[in-house]
């Protein structure tokens, strides 16, 4: 056997295998809403998930250069927040094959309790220097056309280190109870604390995370990330998932759009090849 082929042999295994989740971390997340997981990849999985993620965004970049003219190129205020990407796998067959498997799909399933179905993904590289990136406190799920918005789940995988001075993740505890709450603009943001000023004395969590750990948080949690004053991209993958059995309710979003010209309408599944099914209790 080849280093190489032993490389993807390992990679493989990885992807394949269960992550060993215990109860009480289950009961941690069914609580708090959110819960911060070590080592959920490794060795060459990690590398070969970063190199897939940053080869995948500078493809998009470059492409967006040169399909764009100058002007449409200028970057708006929630598009000065990080880069983001959505549904890379969709594209990127080096990403896909991490977004499927069975690993972060199986374990977003037994942290909710539910069989789990991609939602989308998104790559969040937030940029350096600027001082003034923060993204504000918000929801998820309320962005989302989902009819049932209470058991959506979303991996947040550092790429590399991720810590308070480059923009890691911050949570609130106990907030994916609120499901009344209006969606942020994230651009122009509001207080979220002021649609519930009874969690404001609750203290956040932040959560740093060496690169291959990973937040697993619900799709109502409070959430934060601080600006990146650092000197390089802090570079993360999102994943996203959604109950099986989701019910579209009709709302424009950037990922069923395209599927209503194709006959989706409010009141159907969310299911088929765009959200696969990937994970099982």
């Amino acid at each position: 056997m080849t280093v190489a082929q032993a490389t993807v042999d390992a990679i493989d295994e990885q992807l394949n295998t269960d992550y060993p989740l215990t109860d009480g971390q289950i009961q941690s997340y069914r609580q708090d809403g959110f819960i911060a997981l070590d080592q959920v990849f490794t060795g060459a999985a990690l590398a070969a998930l970063r190199e897939a993620t940053e080869a995948a965004v500078e493809a998009e970049k470059q492409a967006d250069i040169l399909g764009k003219s100058k002007a449409s190129l200028t970057r708006g205020v929630y598009e000065q927040l990080f880069i983001q990407r959505v549904n890379l796998w969709t594209r990127h067959p080096a990403v896909r094959r991490f977004v499927l498997s069975s690993r972060v799909g199986n374990l977003a399933a037994r942290l909710c309790g539910r069989p789990v179905r991609i939602w989308h993904d998104q790559a969040l590289f937030k940029e350096p220097g600027s001082g003034n990136n923060k993204t504000p406190w918000h929801q998820d799920a309320v962005y989302w056309p989902h009819q049932d918005r209470h058991d959506q789940i979303t991996i947040w995988i550092a790429l590399k280190d991720a810590t308070i001075r480059n923009g890691c993740m911050s949570f609130v505890g106990g907030t994916q109870v609120l499901d009344n709450i209006p969606p942020i603009d994230l651009g122009n943001p509001e207080d979220i604390f002021r649609h519930a000023p009874h969690i404001k004395p609750v203290k956040p969590v932040t959560c740093e995370l060496p690169a291959g750990s990973a937040t697993f948080h619900n799709g109502l949690t409070f959430h934060y990330a601080g600006a990146n004053k650092s000197d390089g991209i802090r570079e993360a993958l999102a994943i996203i998932y959604m109950p099986d059995g989701t019910v579209y309710e009709g709302k424009n979003h950037v990922v069923t759009d395209p599927l209503r010209d194709k006959g989706l309408k409010a009141g159907d599944k969310l299911d088929g090849d765009l959200f696969p099914l990937v994970g099982t209790v």
